[in-house]
C-alpha cells in the first residue's frame, strides 16, 4: 500500500503526463511530452539527444505498459496508474531498469552545456515542458539544491526523481521535485 503522500506525488506526474486531459495516459502523451522538452530546450529531433530521449521514452512507454495496463487497451487510467506504479516502482524493482534512463535522457537534455549539472534556468525549463506552475519551480528548485550552490548536478536530480516516484520519506527533498504535492 502507497502512503498518502506516495498518491499524491503519483497524481501529479499522472496529471503531468496527461497533458491533453483525456483522463488516460498513452503513448502520444509521452511523445508530446518529448517534443515539448525539444521544443523549449531548441533541440532539433534529429540531435543526438533528441534521438536519445525518443529511444528512452519508447522503452519507458513499452516498461509501462507491460507493468501497469492490466486491460491492455493502450492507454493507463488514473486507476491502473496508482496501482501499477505502487506495485512495479514504489514497491517493486522496476524503477532502475524502466524509469531511470528516461529520466536521465530528460535530464541530460535540460544540461544543455553538458557540464553534468543543471542551472536554475535550465530546471525552469524542463520543469515548463512538465507543465509544474511557474510560482513552483523555483521552490522546487531550491529545496533540491541543498549545498546552495546555484546548481543541480545530474546524479542529484536522480536522487530528487528517485524519491519523488517512489520514495515515502516525507522529508524529502525530491518530494519537491515538481512543487508542492
Amino acid at each position: 500500500m502507497a502512503t498518502e503522500m506516495q498518491l499524491r506525488k503519483l497524481d501529479k506526474a499522472f496529471s503531468h503526463l496527461d497533458a491533453d486531459g483525456s483522463g488516460y495516459v498513452e503513448q502520444q502523451d509521452l511523445n508530446n511530452l518529448g517534443v515539448r522538452l525539444l521544443a523549449n530546450f531548441g533541440v532539433v529531433h534529429d540531435a543526438p539527444k533528441a534521438q536519445r530521449l525518443a529511444e528512452d521514452f519508447g522503452t519507458f512507454w513499452q516498461e509501462l505498459a507491460k507493468a501497469l495496463d492490466v486491460d491492455h487497451d493502450r492507454r493507463l487510467s488514473p486507476q491502473e496508474w496508482r496501482e501499477g506504479m505502487t506495485s512495479a516502482f514504489v514497491h517493486g524493482d522496476a524503477f532502475d531498469r524502466s524509469f531511470r534512463p528516461g529520466a536521465l535522457a530528460v535530464l541530460r537534455l535540460a544540461d544543455t552545456d553538458d557540464d553534468g549539472r543543471v542551472s536554475r534556468d535550465e530546471f525552469a525549463t524542463m520543469q515548463r515542458a512538465f507543465g509544474t506552475p511557474v510560482g513552483e519551480i523555483n521552490l522546487a528548485f531550491d529545496k533540491l539544491d541543498s549545498d546552495e550552490d546555484g546548481y543541480l548536478s545530474i546524479e542529484e536530480l536522480m536522487v530528487g526523481v528517485r524519491q519523488f516516484y517512489i520514495g515515502a520519506d516525507e522529508t524529502a527533498p525530491g518530494n519537491w521535485f515538481f512543487g508542492n504535492v
